[in-house]
This record gives C-alpha cells, sequence and structure tokens, in this order.
C-alpha cells in the first residue's frame, strides 16, 4: 500500500470495526446521496461489495464523485478501499467448499495445471500495483535494524511463518517464529522490547491471538510490520503490506505474500552491507562440511 494512502489505511482499521458499524457512527453527518449509496452496498453485501465506484452511484442515482468522498467521510482512503473492507466481511463468511467449488467452476473443461498457472500469475502481475518499492525498502530497513524479529501467523499463514524465519536466520538475522498465539507465546514474549519487531502475516479471517501479540509488542515500543490480504479487521501496525492473493471468493495459495516475502529477503541482501551474503556463505561452508564424505 503506496506512501500517505497507507498511514490513512493505518488510522482507519485501528478501530477495528465493520462498514456498517463506520456508517451508524455517522448516519448523522450523511447527506441523502450518500445514503443511497450506502443502502445500495448494504442491502447485497456479496453484490455491493464488487461493484466499481460508478456502477454504485448508477444504481444510487448520484455522481460517481459522491462514493469517493462517502469513502472519505467514513474514514478510508478511496471508495477501493471501503470496498475491499466490505468484501472483506463477505469472503471470511465463505467455507473452503463455496471457495474450492468457484475456482472449479472457471475452468470449465480446461486445463485445471493451466487454469491455476494462470491464476498465479494474474495475482503476481497485480502485486506490483498494490505494494511499492518504497514499501518494500521501508519494511526491509524495518527488519534490518532490528535486535529480534518474532514472526507469527495462524493457519496456512504460520507455514510462511516458518519459511521467512529460515531465510532471515540464514541472511544473519534474529528471528524465531511464535508458533502457537495463545498462551504458549509467552515464553516468546518475555524477552522483547523497543527495537525489536514482529511481523504479523494475517489472511482472510480475522486473527485476534496475532492481533493480542501486535498489541503487546507496541505496548513495549517494538516495531511492527503487517503482510495481509485484508483490507479492515487487522491490527494498526507501523508499516503495513497489503496484497490480494488472487480473485474475492476463490481458493486461495501463499504465492503473492511469498513474493512478498522473498522479496524482502532480496531487499535485505542488496542494503545491509554484506550482512547476508557473509551468512549465507557461512551456511555453505556448514553445509558442505556435512555433505562432505568421512575419509
Amino acid at each position: 500500500m503506496h506512501g500517505a494512502r497507507a498511514v490513512l489505511y493505518r488510522a482507519a482499521m485501528a478501530d477495528r470495526i465493520t462498514l456498517a458499524d463506520m456508517v451508524a457512527a455517522r448516519r448523522d453527518e450523511l447527506t441523502d446521496a450518500d445514503r443511497r449509496l450506502v443502502d445500495i452496498l448494504l442491502a447485497d453485501r456479496a453484490a455491493g461489495s464488487f461493484l466499481p465506484a460508478h456502477k454504485v452511484a448508477h444504481q444510487a442515482g448520484v455522481h460517481a464523485s459522491t462514493a469517493g468522498r462517502l469513502a472519505r467521510k467514513l474514514g478510508f482512503a478511496t471508495y477501493r478501499d471501503m470496498r475491499g473492507a466490505l468484501q472483506d466481511s463477505v469472503v471470511a463468511e465463505l467455507d473452503a467448499s463455496v471457495r474450492v467449488r468457484r475456482r472449479l467452476s472457471r475452468v470449465k473443461g480446461s486445463s485445471l495445471l493451466g487454469s491455476v498457472v494462470e491464476g498465479e500469475i494474474r495475482a503476481l502481475n497485480a502485486l506490483a500495483g498494490q505494494i511499492s518499492d518504497e514499501d518494500i525498502v521501508t519494511a526491509a530497513g524495518l527488519l534490518r535494524e532490528a535486535g529480534r524479529i518474532l514472526v507469527v501467523g495462524e493457519g496456512h499463514a504460520s507455514s510462511l511463518a516458518d519459511i521467512f524465519v529460515r531465510r532471515l536466520v540464514r541472511s544473519g538475522y534474529r528471528a524465531a517464529v511464535v508458533a502457537h498465539a495463545d498462551w504458549q507465546a509467552a515464553d516468546q514474549l518475555l524477552g522483547l522490547a523497543a527495537g525489536d519487531v514482529v511481523v504479523a502475516l494475517i489472511f482472510r479471517h480475522e486473527s485476534p491471538p496475532v492481533d493480542k501479540v501486535v498489541a503487546y509488542a507496541r505496548s513495549v515500543g517494538a516495531g511492527t510490520l503487517l503482510i495481509t490480504d485484508r483490507h479492515a479487521g487487522v491490527p494498526a501496525c507501523d508499516v503495513a503490506l497489503v496484497a490480494e492473493r488472487g480473485e474475492k471468493g476463490e481458493f486461495h495459495s501463499l504465492t503473492v505474500p511469498m513474493a512478498v516475502c522473498n522479496t524482502l529477503i532480496l531487499e535485505l541482501s542488496r542494503s545491509d552491507r554484506g550482512r547476508s551474503l557473509k551468512t549465507l556463505a557461512k551456511v555453505e561452508t556448514l553445509q558442505r562440511m556435512f555433505r562432505a564424505r568421512a575419509g
């Protein structure tokens, strides 16, 4: 998420409230045109969440610019951000079988593998338009200066956390996975202090346990980095890297967030004055030692 837009995003999401809550809280401030837009969006959230600004405005009988003004009144940087928040609430309610069926329905007799590859390519092609090089440099700078890095994620995100931490360690950084975002996390959080960084991985669903880890990190002055595909229902962090993982409401893989993590590792290698490269060379030396045949 780019520059100033990311700042507005964190401010808007800090209260962790739904779009309906935001509308209710500001109902008296909304014009008749605003209310007509809201009625269209919330009458059928599944349909309304995918309508572009000009279409929802047309259905409400108002000018397209009204949609952007409504979004800003509700605390979003753009109409797209507001629509994304509504999409998050809709998608989170879809069970896995529905998402897989939707994905399979798009194949329609063609190659399943080809369809999957095409979907991943589309998602990756869209990535650069959602996260800028500036965002990557800022996030990598946070990691580069960290005394210690803790990476936390639930469900499928925990698998990515394991891989990301392994690559951070091989690049010379003190990193560890918070394997359980529950009472067992206490041992790892004991030593967390200002100058450390917590990386939160949150995909599809809200994650209250991860939120608690982030909140604790902020309370002790540690830095926080968020990698997510959600536009709402996520904790406010110092840096947020937000990118879609594919078509809304369908089966998603970890290809996009994996690409984000790999880019951060490469940016560290480019900017940490040889720290990563020296450690990687040492790792290779140690691996050769174990591969060498006795005698």
